[in-house]
């Protein structure tokens, strides 16, 4: 199966950028309330409201540039995995999602639509989150 792959570039330095994406209070914002924490090995879950929770462990950690981990829900029935990696641009962060791993074992299609939507529409809230705008 596919690999969703989003791009976006965020109006702000990748410092305030990572600590969007790895702050629990911050990223309940733009994502979904979780109790994660950037440590490598660290377990972590996300309150997914009616899909039920979301868990995973972090399994990578550069700060500033890379964080990488894995995610599994009932509705997935697989161990994906979620890369995230910013790079600066002229005091902007272009930031890119891959979400992979949803071969094995197979996933409903239709569940793999719905995050590469779900995380479109993410990815738009995390950049109103950091421009300081209401998102949700």
């Amino acid at each position: 199966m596919k690999v969703i792959r989003k791009e976006i570039v965020i109006d702000a330095p990748p410092a305030k950028v990572w600590g969007h994406i790895t702050d629990p209070d911050k990223i309940a914002g733009w994502l979904m309330p979780t109790d994660f924490a950037a440590e490598v090995g660290r377990g972590f879950s996300m309150h997914c409201g009616t899909q039920g929770p979301i868990t995973g462990e972090v399994t990578e950690v550069i700060p500033l540039k890379k964080l990488v981990y894995t995610w599994t829900s009932a509705l997935i029935k697989a161990e994906t995995t979620v890369t995230i990696t910013l790079t600066e641009e002229n005091g902007k962060t272009r930031l890119v999602l891959e979400h992979s791993g949803w071969q094995t074992p197979p996933t409903d299609p239709e569940v793999v639509d719905e995050h590469d939507k779900g995380w479109a529409k993410h990815l738009r809230s995390l950049q109103d989150e950091v421009a300081g705008k209401t998102s949700k």
